[in-house]
């Protein structure tokens, strides 16, 4: 069947007359070669509830996430409210809430902890009324305080829709939402998703089991990355959704059929003017974009982050060992006389400092890959620059500490103080350097499977610069040479200023895909 444009029904007979709040027109996404979607068209209108069905590989989960902006359209354009995406990544993850494969929940985080952060995170209300009913909705109020690490895979997937059901979103995408529910969880689920609807939510649901779709107003089958049928659940029972999935698999005629022709390849995207594309869906109310939504996101950043490693110690216990023992068997092992000691010992500080950013902050950002809580992070309704300086602040402070360890190990066993004021200016920025580039480089190896070997490779002659000039100037601090120092220092600023500046412009483009 075609996609239906037009007001439809659904099973009693209404008749859906408002006009969407979501629309996909022509939305097509590539990843070299291959062609995930071609030119898919659909709409859900506020209140409506659409499944959507298909085999593995038929584009649904990556329908979902360009959707949600994870992913830049190759071309096409989404219509969420009076948000168009692309460009306005911002407006649009203001007024869409996703729940991915992954359920975005912190082991370390106990289940009121994860989702204060979401609130916050997010810009939600945080009222801890809705809080705790939307535990007791998923049947988890009782367990509320207990680290999610003791969360069997059916009650991380029912935390993960409490934090759906505190969503103010007006368009809620779910990915496989019943995964690893059993028979009561899945009914808190449906009963919990029929109330979403029935406030008006519009609801786009990938469904893998046609018995599920029972719960939708209308099913829209994807094959091949394209649409190949549409109705209502009782026109597409399981034999006839079935047949669909069969002939996407078939090698010869019938999978053919499915394939979009390869002659017709779609231009890249660009930014259609006003009008091009008909009347965007109408606006909705949402979560607020302006004001002091950097800083929200900073302090969640920071709250969490502190939280999870203060416990988990994932990263500093690994970095603090390395610089320890380093320290100590570099201090075990030299005797070095006073002037020797004022040459070597900031070569080695500043190079212990490089080898902690690439260990501790690589580690840290590799845990949020490994969780699967890295695209939770990036649907903040933020420009993505406020999660760079999130997370660039954050590895700053776990540098810091390694800074006052060195510190320490230089006046125990090498009787040199390095507590003198333009000596620490020179570490402050030197970390807010290292801090920085570690972030953006960890943040563009984050999809590259060797990443911790990876990091090392590109942050070193990206990071020479500042390791020179923290070098140099720490020397002419001790050797009492102000105008060296005021050089290098100079220099150490004019790094920072660059890579910052420049991190915070491409990291949108860094994280993206």
């Amino acid at each position: 069947m075609d996609i239906r444009t037009h007001a439809h029904e659904d099973e009693a007979g209404t008749a859906w007359s408002a006009p969407p709040i979501l629309r996909a027109d022509g939305v097509t996404k590539a990843f070299g070669p291959r062609w995930a979607l071609r030119g898919i068209s659909l709409s859900v209108r506020p209140g409506e509830i659409v499944a959507l069905m298909g085999p593995n590989g038929a584009g649904k989960s990556t329908l979902l996430r360009v959707l949600a902006t994870l992913l830049r359209p190759t071309a096409g354009v989404v219509y969420v409210g009076d948000r168009r995406w692309p460009p306005d990544g911002v407006g649009v993850r203001a007024q869409v809430t996703l729940l991915g494969h992954q359920p975005w929940l912190y082991p370390d985080l106990t289940a009121e902890e994860n989702l204060r952060f979401a609130q916050r995170l997010y810009g939600w209300p945080e009222d801890p009324e809705a809080l705790r009913a939307a535990l007791e909705r998923m049947g988890l109020a009782d367990r509320a305080r207990d680290p999610v690490r003791t969360f069997s895979r059916g009650m991380l997937q029912r935390l993960a829709l409490a934090r759906v059901l505190l969503s103010p979103a007006p368009v809620l995408l779910l990915d496989e939402p019943f995964t690893g529910l059993d028979v009561v969880g899945m009914d808190r689920a449906q009963e919990a998703l029929r109330m979403l609807a029935d406030q008006g939510r519009a609801l786009l649901i990938a469904l893998h089991e046609p018995a599920a779709a029972s719960l939708a107003h209308r099913v829209v089958v994807l094959a091949g990355g394209r649409c190949v049928a549409e109705g209502a659940p009782q026109d597409l029972p399981a034999e006839a959704l079935r047949e669909i999935y069969a002939s996407a698999l078939r090698p010869a005629e019938g999978r053919q059929a499915l394939r979009p022709p390869q002659a017709r390849e779609p231009a890249p995207n660009r930014v259609r003017p006003e009008g091009s594309v008909g009347t965007p869906p109408r606006a909705s109310p949402g979560v607020p974009t302006g004001g002091h939504g950097e800083l929200r996101v900073l302090r969640a950043l920071l709250g969490k982050d502190l939280r999870v490693e203060g416990r988990a110690r994932e990263a500093l216990t690994p970095t603090l060992t390395l610089a320890g023992l380093s320290l100590f068997l570099f201090g075990a092992a030299f005797e070095l006389r006073p002037d020797l000691a004022r040459a070597v010992v900031p070569a080695f500080l500043w190079m212990l400092l490089l080898f902690a950013s690439s260990l501790g902050v690589g580690r840290m950002m590799a845990a949020e890959m490994d969780r699967g809580t890295w695209e939770g992070l990036l649907m903040a309704p933020v420009d993505r620059s406020a999660l760079f300086a999130g997370k660039a602040l954050v590895h700053g402070l776990l540098l810091a500490l390694v800074i006052g360890l060195s510190l320490l190990a230089a006046a125990v066993f090498f009787n040199l103080s390095l507590w003198e004021p333009r000596i620490l200016l020179l570490l402050v920025l030197g970390t807010a350097g290292l801090a920085g580039v570690t972030t953006l480089l960890s943040a563009m190896a984050m999809a590259a499977r060797a990443r911790e070997l990876l990091l090392p490779i590109l942050l070193f002659p990206v990071a020479a610069p500042l390791l020179i000039a923290g070098i140099q100037g720490t020397r002419a601090a001790l050797e009492g040479d102000p105008e060296g120092w005021g050089t290098w220092m100079q220099m150490m600023l004019a790094y920072d200023i660059i890579l910052l500046t420049v991190g915070g412009l491409i990291f949108e483009e860094a994280v993206g895909a």
